[in-house]
């Protein structure tokens, strides 16, 4: 097993290694509980669907907790731990922010395109619906929701081996018990790839 081991000047050191498993925490700006609201929770869930099938990862578990999330994931291809969690983060953020202000700071795919970078078709997300649907909520008060940013840098840890997989899948399915929240169809979902 050969390890890469790098580390950046506001950030922990990291191992990167091909087919292991994650377990990685990503936590709100403040902790601010965006995601208590259900609209952010469905936008997260299809942004990191569509930056899995950008990185090529695979996605054991995820939970979405007020303020932060939890997720497994198996890396595939050319993508390290830290550049799909700056894909996933930065999705996440630009999108978040276009439904809560409007505006969007840079070019967005739309609907079914084609990528030379990656020689692929992808569906991007309509954000116009998840934007329509926060502005009938929130028609009196969209302020409410500060600007979103994540908490700089992200912990993760390397999954040993299958007992540590079970018990951080344990860990993502009741997650939502330890902050004393009832289980919703958001709450957590897994997903098993043949691992």
């Amino acid at each position: 097993m050969r390890a890469l081991v790098c580390s950046h000047s506001n950030s922990q050191k990291r191992i990167y290694l091909k087919n292991y498993i994650y377990f990685v925490i990503t936590i709100t700006h403040k902790r601010f509980p965006y995601f208590e609201e259900d609209i952010f929770c469905r936008l997260f869930i299809d942004d990191l669907l569509f930056c899995q099938e950008l990185k090529k990862f695979e996605l054991y578990a995820y939970t979405i907790m007020p303020n932060h999330v939890h997720l497994l994931i198996k890396l595939r291809g050319e993508y390290n731990i830290s550049r799909v969690m700056q894909s996933i983060k930065k999705e996440f953020s630009r999108d978040i922010n276009y439904i809560i202000a409007g505006d969007i700071p840079e070019c967005r795919l739309q609907g079914k395109q084609y990528s030379f970078r990656y020689k692929k078709q992808f569906y991007t997300i309509s954000l116009g619906k998840y934007r329509q649907g926060f502005l009938q909520k929130y028609v009196q008060s969209p302020s409410q929701f500060p600007h979103f940013r994540w908490q700089s840098s992200f912990r993760d840890r390397i999954i040993r081996d299958e007992k540590d997989l079970y018990n951080h899948l344990r860990y993502i399915e009741n997650n939502y018990l330890k902050h004393g929240l009832e289980k919703n169809e958001l709450s957590w979902s897994c997903y098993s790839k043949g691992g």
